[in-house]
């Protein structure tokens, strides 16, 4: 009788290692499932986040919804933009809210709303998070350091969660606005000039935009942005453009407070 050959030392390590991506991803379903049967909307939402960038190694992401087309961010993990934060919804972002969006990979890029100022992404995925058809947000991992990245298999499992996680959002999330006293207090201490350029900080506009706009230096653009922040107790222009979102500058059909 022929002799059959046994399988290869490389085979055996190949079949080991799928066996344990397959193990991983059964996993990382599995507590998702557990976290979404056992904890409230807003603690499943952390802790699935928390499962997403293990399973991938990454160092930071949010869940982010859909709110009267903005996002709203609400989980978050490492230095991005903290849960409650609304800002307006922009490039790959804007792109996730649309009903026929896929899943982005994005390679040294910026997510400028979410990151802090000036930070990049050595990659960065961005998962749409559908239901009925319908994109409700979006899920965003990223990564400062240029990881490869995940397999088919695994981002079929990191959709998957997704799908999960959209059905943990809050239904037609309210916007939150400021509320008008505060938001008097708020912006009563800015100038006329500070306003303006508070109004157009939504769009992500460079300071050079702005100036162009307004008709004044990008130099005393940078001047009016960095008092604005320290008027507001913020530590950086992200989060100004945030704040002014929940002030109701930025946002379609907004009028100026």
């Amino acid at each position: 009788m022929p002799r059959t050959s046994s399988p290869s030392a490389h085979t055996l390590r190949e079949h080991y290692r799928e066996q344990q991506a397959n193990t991983a991803r059964l996993r990382l379903l599995h507590e998702a499932g557990q976290a979404l049967a056992a904890r409230e909307p807003a603690t499943a939402l952390d802790a699935m986040l928390g499962f997403a960038l293990a399973f991938c190694a990454f160092d930071c992401g949010s869940v982010l919804a859909d709110d009267n087309g903005a996002l709203r961010v609400q989980a978050a993990r490492g230095e991005v933009l903290p849960a409650g934060m609304r800002f307006p919804a922009q490039g790959a972002l804007a792109a996730g809210l649309k009903d026929d969006a896929g899943v982005l990979v994005r390679r040294n890029s910026i997510s400028r709303m979410l990151l802090p100022a000036g930070a990049m992404a050595g990659i960065e995925l961005l998962f749409p998070l559908r239901s009925a058809g319908r994109a409700l947000g979006v899920l965003q991992l990223a990564s400062r350091r240029p990881l490869p990245v995940p397999g088919e298999a695994d981002l079929a499992a990191l959709s998957t969660l997704a799908s999960m996680l959209a059905s943990a959002l809050p239904h037609g999330a309210a916007r939150a606005t400021v509320p008008a006293a505060q938001s008097a207090k708020l912006l009563t201490p800015l100038t006329p000039r500070e306003l303006e350029v508070l109004g157009l900080l939504p769009h992500g506009l460079t300071n050079a935009d702005i100036a162009l706009r307004l008709g004044i230096a990008p130099g005393t653009v940078k001047v009016h942005v960095e008092r604005i922040i320290h008027k507001f107790g913020l530590a950086d222009r992200t989060q100004v453009a945030a704040r002014a979102v929940e002030l109701g500058f930025g946002h379609s059909g907004a009028t100026s407070p």
